[in-house]
């Protein structure tokens, strides 16, 4: 009997040592969301049966409704890569000249949580805009130089620009810039060959004066 009430034992221990680490990893894989001072707040199982830990904050963001007790990678994840998506968009309605960099920290955030091809195809879109959005600025910015290197600059933004994947009217948009630019340059380079053709003239001395 005492071998058996022994065998039992290490039974009963094993089978609780089991059941113990199964909760754990189950409650490693679970994520909680509290909504505190305005913010939504993730929090993630940690490697034990009840334990969590801060994951990450969300100001302004509305909770699940209703909120559950318990939530998977894939229920938060993308609740996540939206709500920096939004915060990104949310730029773009400030006064003054939009905050680039700002738009993408909060989209390669967004991308780090976009676990589905529609959020990260998303993020992916915004970023392309901005950089189009850049490269016409600078294009603008050479054009306003008004010389053959500059313009020669500004059409390579334009071009740049244009393998970002623009839509219909963006793409004619840059497309006129771009029919601008060489019709200027074509200009200013005519000007340039009439004036080192003029340069390359001869001199014509003047008549003599006539002998009284």
């Amino acid at each position: 009997m005492g071998k058996t009430a022994k065998y039992i034992s290490i039974i009963v221990v094993a089978i609780l040592i089991l059941i113990t680490v199964l909760t754990s990893q189950s409650n490693k894989d679970n994520y909680f969301i509290k909504y505190k001072d305005g913010a939504v707040e993730v929090w993630k199982g940690r490697f034990s049966p009840l334990g969590k830990e801060f994951f990450i904050s969300m100001p302004g963001a509305q909770p699940p409704n209703p909120v559950k007790e318990t939530y998977s990678r894939e229920e938060v994840f993308p609740l996540i890569a939206k709500y920096y998506i939004d915060k990104a968009d949310a730029v773009l309605d400030v006064p003054g000249l939009p905050d680039f960099e700002g738009m993408r920290t909060y989209l390669n955030k967004s991308l780090s949580f976009a676990i589905s091809s529609d959020l990260e195809q998303a993020a992916h879109t915004r970023l392309n805009k901005i950089d189009r959005m850049v490269l016409l600025y600078k294009a603008d910015i050479a054009v306003s130089k008004d010389s053959i290197p500059e313009l020669k600059t500004a059409l390579e933004y334009l071009n740049r620009a244009n393998t970002l994947g623009p839509d219909e009217m963006e793409s004619g948009l840059i497309q006129q810039k771009i029919d601008s630019i060489r019709a200027r340059m074509a200009v200013i380079e005519t000007v340039q060959q009439a004036a080192a053709q003029g340069q390359n003239q001869p001199a014509v001395n003047p008549p003599d004066k006539p002998v009284k």
